[in-house]
């Protein structure tokens, strides 16, 4: 007791002198921790924000580049279809007119068309220098196309979605004015209608303008949408003339974010963006930084100028500006990431050598204790080894005995019932043989009696043979299709002449045929066995033979109204001399289990919930 109080006294100085090292090492780590944390979240963020701003401004002025340029296109048109020549039909002047208009746009035009009142091809800028176009393509028809029909019909201006050519499959998209001194309506039109002047502008060249503004240190990319959603541009040129909401673009969705709920988020931003709006989001895609996209509407007046005409939504322009801040916030992370761990380092430091003179004031006082602890220790683990030693054999011991003393009953039992079983058929057989010499006449019934006995002798000798077979583990099947209810019924009909007298019924009415796979002798063998017990355990009543179709399986029951199991044998009914009869081996549901189990089934045996009896079932796979 002097010796541990004195080991108490000399450590409690020293642990607090500990605690205290390790308290200011925790704080101090925290502390830094919780700096360095704070500051690399105000740098992401503040770069986060700075490229959602730049973002925004670049597409801003992309979008108002473009939306200058179509305008102008607009303006050209509307005032080509307002000229003079065009409007007196002066094919010469006319046609300067259209070409005059195509050179000063030719950067998002592939040409003007000058189409008469019978939707026929008057002119076309791209027959200035070609005289095979001249050739194709004057006079030609084109009366059905939306951008000559609709304007017909109403008298005003026409903007077109996204149209695919179907001479060279490119996309276009194509701007139409009605030939008139005067802003006409459909109302007036009348006989002021003298054709259409149509911009031709080329999906392709909006895109390569647009792309050639964008800011490499972005590393931005940008697309452009028509009102009903088909894609006019995109980096990815095989998605020209798709759908936003069409299948191809739409498979490529679900793999690049991380749920449906974003994909349905991503889509609903996009319908959003046909309505002529703008906004700007944030989405982080499965694999890859965080991207803004922002979205911006073009609108083109097509009424007297851009400033002070009716704007129409013509296309929708979409940046999206990946956040790889990486390597610009890479080298501040860093060297937050340095001062904490010299900070860390630091502590780390002071610890170790505050512990070193803690350990060594205590060294020589830890090594006594230490000596006495051991000896101590090894002496009590000597001690508790012997004695889970001594508690194990004790319990090995007191299991091998409850073994023996149940194999002894058990073999002593099976010895007293084969011996019965044994006896009973071979005295009857001895009997029957001297009732043979002396009364011959009576020799049918003699042989019949030796027959039966001897055949109670060979299923006896069977059974033994079974039961080595299992544990032996060589029972073999000889597996066959065949129909089950008509086994049921083979069998049911064999036991009916082992009952000897008429106050026992066996019921059984052949349902539908079942195919079954299995042993078919194997099976006869266990169905046996189920209604000798039913015959054996019932004096009076009925005994019901039950076999149905349930799922994948058959379900075949036999149920009795006899004695029922007998509650002491119930844990142990399917194994090995399990019996209360006075006859019997207590082999048959044993051996009964073990083939239904080696078929894939299984058996069952319980007594009746209602009434007197017990039910016996097994299933099979079919």
């Amino acid at each position: 007791m002097k010796v541990g109080s004195g080991v108490r006294k000399n450590k409690a100085p020293s642990f607090v002198l500990l605690f205290a090292v390790v308290g200011v090492a925790v704080v101090l780590s925290l502390a830094s921790y919780s700096y360095f944390q704070s500051v690399s979240q105000q740098i992401d963020a503040t770069v986060r924000e700075d490229l959602r701003r730049q973002a925004r401004i670049e597409a801003f002025q992309v979008t108002q580049l473009l939306q200058d340029k179509i305008q102008t296109v607009a303006t050209n048109t509307r005032t080509a279809a307002q000229a003079p020549a065009i409007i007196n039909g002066e094919l010469e002047r006319g046609g300067d007119v259209v070409n005059a208009r195509q050179h000063n746009t030719e950067e998002i035009t592939d040409r003007y068309i000058w189409i008469n009142k019978d939707g026929k091809t008057v002119w076309s800028s791209a027959f200035e220098m070609n005289n095979t176009e001249f050739n194709l393509y004057s006079g030609y028809d084109v009366s059905q196309r939306p951008y000559f029909s609709i304007p017909a019909q109403t008298g005003k201006p026409y903007l077109s979605p996204v149209i695919q050519s179907p001479v060279d499959k490119s996309q276009r998209m194509f701007i139409a004015y009605p030939i008139s001194s005067n802003d006409i309506s459909r109302s007036n039109l009348g006989n002021n209608f003298n054709g259409v002047v149509v911009a031709s502008l080329r999906a392709t060249n909006l895109g390569k303008l647009v792309q050639s503004h964008l800011s490499s240190d972005l590393e931005s990319s940008l697309g452009i949408i028509d009102p009903n959603g088909v894609i006019v541009y995109t980096a990815n040129s095989t998605f020209i003339g798709e759908n936003l909401f069409g299948q191809k673009v739409q498979s490529l969705l679900a793999p690049a974010f991380n749920s449906q709920t974003e994909v349905d988020q991503f889509n609903d931003f996009l319908r959003a963006s046909l309505k002529g709006g703008k906004d700007s989001k944030d989405f982080a895609g499965r694999a890859g930084p965080t991207s803004t996209i922002t979205y911006l509407p073009i609108l083109i007046s097509t009424d007297k100028g851009a400033s002070d005409g009716k704007s129409n939504h013509f296309l929708t322009l979409y940046l999206t500006a990946p956040h790889n801040i990486a390597d610009k916030v890479g080298p501040l992370i860093d060297q937050e990431r340095n001062l904490s761990l010299a900070v860390i380092t630091t502590i780390s430091g002071i610890t170790v050598a505050f512990l070193y003179v803690v350990l060594s004031s205590n060294k020589r006082l830890e090594r006594t204790v230490s000596d006495r602890t051991s000896s101590l220790k090894i002496a009590n683990e000597s001690l508790s080894t012997t004695n889970k030693e001594l508690v194990e054999k004790s319990r090995q011991l007191e299991s091998a005995n409850e073994q023996l003393t149940i194999n002894e009953k058990m073999q002593r039992e099976f010895i007293n019932i084969a011996a019965h079983e044994l006896r009973t058929p071979t005295q009857a057989i001895i009997g029957f043989s001297e009732l043979f010499e002396l009364r011959p006449e009576e020799r049918e019934e003699s042989m019949k009696a030796v027959a039966r006995n001897a055949t109670r002798l060979e299923r006896l000798t069977n059974d033994i043979l079974d039961v080595t077979k299992i544990e032996g583990k060589s029972l073999t099947l000889n597996k066959e299709k065949f129909n089950i209810s008509e086994v049921v019924s083979a069998a049911v009909d064999d036991a009916k002449q082992q009952i000897e007298n008429g106050d026992i019924r066996l019921i059984y009415q052949e349902p539908k045929e079942i195919l079954v796979e299995g042993d078919k002798e194997r099976m006869a063998q266990v169905i046996s066995n189920l209604l000798s017990n039913a015959i054996k355990f019932t004096k009076k009543g009925s005994i019901f033979v039950l076999s149905e179709e349930k799922g994948n399986e058959v379900v075949v029951s036999v149920v009795d109204n006899g004695s029922g199991i007998d509650p002491e044998i119930q844990p142990r009914l399917f194994t090995k001399f399990t019996s209360k009869s006075q006859t019997g081996t207590g082999l048959g549901l044993f051996i009964s289990r073990s083939i239904i189990e080696a078929h894939g089934g299984t058996i069952t045996g319980t007594n009746n919930k209602e009434g007197a009896g017990a039910t016996f079932t097994f299933t099979l796979p079919l």
